[in-house]
């Protein structure tokens, strides 16, 4: 249900906020990128294209995405019994909910391979459905989109409300929100006609600060 409701609010932005798409581009995006955060960043920087170039895109989706890496490593050892066809879509459909079943599940051997695999077939699925369902209704019905932008960050907050419950993570949630405000304030400043830039700035900062954090023992011992 999360992943139809959150595809429908991408194919309902994207064919009303970026010109000349329509279902087909929901599809073909939902279908080869598989990332709901980035494909929600995609729409305003298709919308305001020439504010981007190749290499602030490929960089930004890289920050956006980097995480998935962290959920890689910690399932090497057990697709790499998989075979290789299974392995490398697992791989590519591997996205945070999809993550959070693979990891918890108590199966093990060759069930545990069906019952990953067929989660991320069907996640995948969901997505896809999602997205064409936003985009026909998008193209089909006139309504006011303000606001429907929010979802996925709406998502990440309630997330969030969750994690810093536990002490642990108070202090990545509270450097999130520093580096993206000294972000914002240092645009607005200082490039002011620049400013949607910020995000690939504020990652930066977010990814710098806590890699040096682990430096100290003591966060090691707490996280």
């Amino acid at each position: 249900m999360g992943y139809v409701t959150m595809g429908t609010a991408f194919g309902i932005l994207l064919v009303s906020q970026v010109k000349n798409s329509d279902f087909s581009t929901a599809i073909l995006m939902s279908f080869s990128t598989i990332s709901g955060s980035m494909q929600f960043a995609s729409v305003e920087m298709l919308k305001n294209s020439a504010a981007y170039t190749l290499l602030i895109t490929a960089v930004l989706a890289l920050l956006i995405n980097v995480r998935y890496s962290m959920y890689g490593i910690s399932l090497v050892r057990i697709f790499r019994n998989y075979p290789w066809y299974i392995r490398y879509y697992l791989i590519w459909t591997l996205t945070d909910e999809t993550y959070a079943l693979e990891s918890s599940t108590l199966l093990r051997g060759k069930k545990r391979m069906y019952y990953s695999l067929f989660v991320a077939m069907f996640d995948h699925c969901y997505w896809l459905t999602g997205s064409v369902i936003g985009a026909v209704a998008g193209s089909w019905i006139p309504f006011d989109t303000t606001g429907i932008d929010f979802a996925m960050t709406a998502l990440f907050l309630v997330i969030l409300v969750d994690l810093v419950r536990s002490r642990t993570n108070r202090v990545p949630a509270l450097t999130g929100g520093v580096s993206t405000l000294a972000a914002l304030v240092f645009f607005v400043i200082f490039f002011p006609a620049q400013v949607n830039r910020m995000l690939l700035a504020a990652m930066l900062l977010m990814i710098v600060i806590l890699l040096k954090l682990r430096q100290y023992p003591a966060w090691q011992k707490e996280q």
